[in-house]
């Protein structure tokens, strides 16, 4: 009798175990078809179930890298900038060789004239990718250089002579 409750406990335990690995291509199947009709919270929610159920399979975190992307370009294009960098930071939290969400936070940071943070994703981004630094990093090198130089002076303003008044040059 106690060798069938054995048996059958761990019958039971290798059906749920069977069954939780199942439920992450079902989540991973309905997280790709939400993503591809745009529906970007229902695919965070999905991939992030299927990911609770197979937590190292690599093409669930480029999956969530790709969903998270795509939902952070939604908000950057919305204009809610705190929300896209929280998802493109999500995005390399599953997936830190994903060169899109590089740029993106790199585009972010440029439009905050955070020049060193605009430069490093950057220059990740195309590191990653292989392909040669954007625009955007190129202008912002330039910007640290004139923040270091003192800043820009487009013109000289001359000293005030000892008997004129300001203005009177």
């Amino acid at each position: 009798m106690r060798v069938m409750r054995k048996a059958a406990g761990a019958a039971i335990a290798a059906l749920l175990m069977g069954m939780l690995f199942t439920c992450a291509p079902i989540n991973q199947d309905r997280a790709q078809t939400a993503l591809a009709e745009g529906r970007f919270d229902d695919a965070v929610n999905d991939v992030t179930a299927a990911l609770e159920h197979d937590p190292s399979n690599l093409q669930l975190k480029n999956l969530a890298a790709q969903i998270f992307t795509q939902r952070g370009v939604k908000y950057y294009k919305g204009g809610q900038m705190l929300a896209a960098a929280n998802d493109f930071r999500q995005a390399i939290g599953y997936d830190p060789t994903y060169a899109p969400a590089y740029d993106y936070l790199g585009m972010l940071s440029f439009q905050q004239h955070n020049w060193e943070d605009a430069v490093n994703f950057g220059d990740k981004a195309a590191g990653l990718e292989g392909k040669p630094d954007p625009d955007y990093v190129n202008a912002a090198r330039k910007e640290i250089l004139k923040v270091r130089s003192g800043g820009f002076r487009p013109y000289r303003v001359p000293p005030l002579a000892p008997n004129r008044p300001p203005g009177a040059y």
